[in-house]
């Protein structure tokens, strides 16, 4: 067996492995919209079920990774209960002081502003509690919805470059594995070969 043919086989199968999983990757992709080719019908992966795609995603990050009430729960937080507290209770000091007669004594309208803030400041939070309590059982907020949507808005090209980001070295790793293989599946066809010509001579 000639060396320039020992060499080329797995050369060759590395070739025909990477340009076999390269276009396997732009075939997630592409083509945009559905090509006839021989009778068949050649569309990407991704453009032919972004509406599933949208929809999955949009269940997954409701069901699992943002439920409702979790989602709710991390934006009423202590220091947002403390801030919103803070604000109506300065509010109220300001009100009161405006609204009061001026021909009071300031220093009565202010007892009375500090008083009544005063009594905002220890019934609010529960109040604030409760409210964010009636909201987590009665607002209708479907997320899986809202992805869906937003996902379905994006342009192909938006939604390749989008999961190109995210998964860019992983998709250059498919390429890659491509012609590790075939470089292997062709030094496994050249010794099969070898031994198909020379075993039987050992």
């Amino acid at each position: 067996m000639h060396w320039g043919q020992a060499v080329l086989m797995p050369v060759t199968g590395a070739f025909i492995g990477w340009l076999t999983n390269w276009m396997a990757v732009r075939l997630i992709f592409r083509p945009h919209r559905p090509v006839r080719v021989l009778g068949y019908t050649i569309q990407g992966v991704v453009p032919r079920r972004r509406h599933e795609i949208a929809r999955l995603i949009g269940r997954v990050v409701e069901e699992e990774l943002l439920p409702k009430k979790h989602l709710l729960g991390s934006l009423m937080t202590e220091k947002m209960t403390a801030e919103i507290v803070r604000s109506v209770e300065e509010a109220v000091r300001l009100r009161v002081m405006d609204k009061l007669p001026a021909w009071l004594p300031f220093n009565l309208r202010r007892a009375a502003a500090d008083l009544l803030a005063e009594q905002v400041k220890k019934e609010l939070p529960l109040l604030v509690r409760q409210l964010w309590g009636r909201l987590e059982e009665e607002v209708d907020l479907s997320l899986a919805a809202l992805v869906e949507e937003r996902i379905n808005g994006f342009s192909l090209e938006q939604v390749e470059k989008i999961i190109t980001a995210v998964a860019a070295r992983e998709l250059k790793h498919i390429e890659y594995l491509g012609g590790v293989l075939g470089f292997i599946i062709g030094l496994l066809q050249l010794g099969v070969l070898w031994f198909a010509r020379y075993g039987g001579h050992l």
